[in-house]
């Protein structure tokens, strides 16, 4: 039960209204909550990985992309090891409410989604890897991100070309 309230607020993430947040201003709130750095995005990447143990029990890992042009956040995702959707989801529900339900291919496929001030909250099993994964994504952001990273492929494909 530990910071749910930090790892869940659709809002804000760590004090920090995701909504208009950048990323220097939601590292420093990670690093004073006692979140561990484990790869610093950079040239080729969009997000950086965290170590996130102490601050959500039961998960291993915060990935927080971002927008490189402006810094603004994009996705935040908490990676638990196993399949623990009913205690996240009990949690969650208890903050929320009923979630909405998007179904996939097979029954066991289900989304939990919620959303709060822009910021799309979705719970779900990720049965191929053995994971459960909470995510918190501004869609607008994401699209730019992924704009961004289409935009750098292209620019890389151009100079290989132009190097042979």
């Amino acid at each position: 039960m530990i910071l749910l309230s930090h790892a869940a607020s659709a809002a804000e993430l760590f004090g920090i209204p995701l909504n208009t947040a950048k990323h220097d201003d939601l590292v420093n709130a990670v690093k004073q909550a006692g979140v561990g750095l484990i790869r610093e995005g950079g040239e080729t990447r969009w997000f950086d990985v965290y170590d996130s143990k102490a601050v959500l029990p039961g998960s291993s890992i915060l990935y927080l992309g971002y927008v490189k042009q402006d810094r603004r956040f994009a996705f935040a995702e908490y990676e638990f090891i196993g399949l623990k959707q009913p205690q996240i989801m009990e949690k969650l529900s208890l903050k929320y409410g009923k979630p909405a339900i998007v179904s996939g291919k097979y029954l066991s496929d289900k989304r939990y989604r919620w959303q709060k001030n822009g910021i799309d909250i979705e719970l779900w099993a990720d049965w191929r890897h053995y994971r459960s994964r909470l995510s918190y994504v501004n869609s607008v952001a994401l699209g730019d991100l992924k704009q961004e990273q289409k935009n750098a492929r292209q620019e890389h494909t151009k100079s290989q070309q132009l190097a042979y």
